[in-house]
């Protein structure tokens, strides 16, 4: 493979043959990023990562759409979205943001994810270009996920994820006989495991002038919050604050990329397992890959692979 400058200068030769020169450069957390313009009005901004799982480059700006057909298109040249920003509910820094994923997914687990951030944080993660999970694609996902590191201190923040697989799911679930229930306490769980590893990290956090979250942000999945607040138990100085749309908010929208890499991390390894392709999701392809799974393996071991209650069981 070659080496990260020479990632970078064929990034900008193939920018330079389609008219756009360099404005500026600067230094990012994991690379480098470079503001182009075309000469004509058109600029745009081409941030190009080395990671665990090799190099990547992201397109932002008003001519994103320019640029990323100009570097070949493709799910690495999806321009930064605009939905995450630093603080849209006006909580203050610090925060923890909170989501899921798998929740309408027949096959794979059920992941809640919780994500910690600062202030100067919360910038890294919009400059590497976090944002809903929804308005990416899932290698773009993946690649995020790999940066942000679950259960390690970084530049960003720090996250924790908690995967429910269907045979635990389907027990747990039984038990409750409610999802917003099982959310709440599987939120709740998650939230408190990332204290404690806050706890952990305590001297780095304090030399760094950091005080424990001023509120705890979970996208909105039900509408009390009794359950999640008696599951979440949180400190005096805490708030906990739900919203529709929580995405918006830069750590939910970490904590939703951690939530969706991880499920879909788990769908492949299931579907690995058992040597079969899981589809996403609850649709005609979802019902497809049960019937055959179904037809292989019998429908008791469904409960091993796939969330039971869903009323794709019926279509089976």
């Amino acid at each position: 493979m070659a080496d990260f400058p020479a990632y970078c200068a064929d990034l900008l030769s193939k920018a330079k043959a389609a008219g756009f020169s360099v404005l500026a450069e600067r230094k990012l957390d994991y690379g480098r990023q470079f503001e182009l313009s075309d000469g004509g009005g058109a600029k745009a901004t081409l941030s190009c990562y080395q990671g665990k799982k090799g190099f990547s480059f992201v397109v932002g700006g008003k001519h994103a759409a320019v640029l990323g057909e100009a570097l070949g298109g493709g799910v690495s040249a999806k321009a930064v979205p605009a939905g995450a920003q630093l603080d849209p509910f006006n909580l203050g820094f610090p925060r923890i943001g909170g989501d899921e994923s798998g929740k309408g997914d027949f096959f794979g687990p059920l992941v809640v994810a919780a994500f910690y951030v600062e202030e100067k944080g919360a910038a890294v993660l919009q400059e590497m270009g976090v944002a809903d999970c929804k308005t990416l694609s899932d290698a773009a996902v993946e690649r995020l996920a790999g940066l942000l590191e679950p259960g390690k201190l970084t530049k960003g923040g720090i996250g924790h994820v908690i995967a429910l697989m269907p045979r635990d799911y389907n027990a747990r679930y039984a038990d409750v006989g409610n999802l917003n229930l099982l959310l709440s306490q599987l939120h709740g769980e998650c939230v408190n495991e990332l204290m404690l590893r806050l706890d952990q990290v305590k001297k780095r956090l304090v030399r760094r002038g950091t005080q424990g979250p001023r509120a705890v942000l979970i996208d909105q999945f039900a509408t009390s919050t009794s359950a999640l607040a008696t599951a979440l138990n949180l400190p005096p100085g805490c708030d906990l604050v739900t919203r529709t749309g929580g995405e918006a908010d830069i750590a939910c929208a970490a904590a939703s990329v951690l939530a969706r890499a991880e499920f879909l991390r788990a769908l492949r390894a299931l579907g690995a397992e058992y040597g079969q392709d899981l589809a996403p999701g609850a649709g005609p392809p979802t019902i497809k890959a049960a019937r055959e799974f179904k037809k292989s393996f019998g429908k008791e071991e469904l409960a091993k692979v796939a969330k039971t209650h869903f009323k794709t069981m019926d279509s089976l």
